[in-house]
């Protein structure tokens, strides 16, 4: 009868006590989390959560407080205004586990468009896909590239030649932001336009 009681309670305890094992999150469109989307725990509101809520004393790498300028949207899209690439020319935020640009990405991409061509009309521009830390290298660098020629075909729809276009993927290795934050990593999955 003991070992039945002592055997009993072993089991209750191993299964109320054991690891704690970290579930996919459930994101708009069927996305789950676990294939290289933001899996910090948090979920996202649909109206967005006002990223400056956030401990303000975060700054991400080069000093500037990123969290008091945009907000995350529910599918991980990274909604701030600010993000320049070396080059001056704004950087394109992706949602999640997505290589499509939303409408307000794409109006970005359209008002940075002159520019982009002024500097066409001299030079060759790298087009560099970047996800945030979660996923596999592999599956991040995948995932990157076709960041990158999403942004490429817009670029050739908008008339810039091929030869002018250079992508390449960076995955998760080259962070804007290194705080391990929703905003953060929001600001992670983008597309830098750059002059070579």
């Amino acid at each position: 009868m003991n070992k039945l009681l002592f055997s009993a309670l072993l089991g209750a305890t191993l299964l109320f006590t054991g690891c704690h094992k970290k579930m996919p999150i459930a994101l708009p469109g069927g996305h789950s989390s676990m294939g290289g989307g933001n899996i910090s725990g948090d979920v996202i509101p649909d109206n967005a959560v006002n990223a400056g809520s956030l401990d303000g004393n975060l700054n991400s790498k080069g000093g500037k407080d990123i969290f008091k300028k945009g907000a995350v949207s529910a599918n991980g899209k990274y909604l701030g205004q600010d993000g320049l690439s070396k080059s001056g020319l704004k950087m394109l935020y992706f949602a999640s586990d997505s290589y499509t640009l939303d409408d307000d990405q794409i109006k970005r991409f359209m008002s940075d468009l002159p520019k982009i061509k002024a500097i066409t009309a001299s030079s060759k521009i790298l087009v560099e896909g970047n996800c945030d830390e979660f996923g596999t290298d592999e599956y991040n660098h995948a995932l990157g590239l076709k960041r990158a020629k999403a942004v490429k075909s817009l670029l050739l729809n908008a008339g810039i030649s091929a030869d002018k276009i250079d992508t390449v993927s960076y995955g998760e290795s080259n962070p804007t932001c290194t705080i391990n934050a929703p905003a953060c990593h929001a600001k992670n999955r983008r597309v830098e336009i750059n002059k070579i």
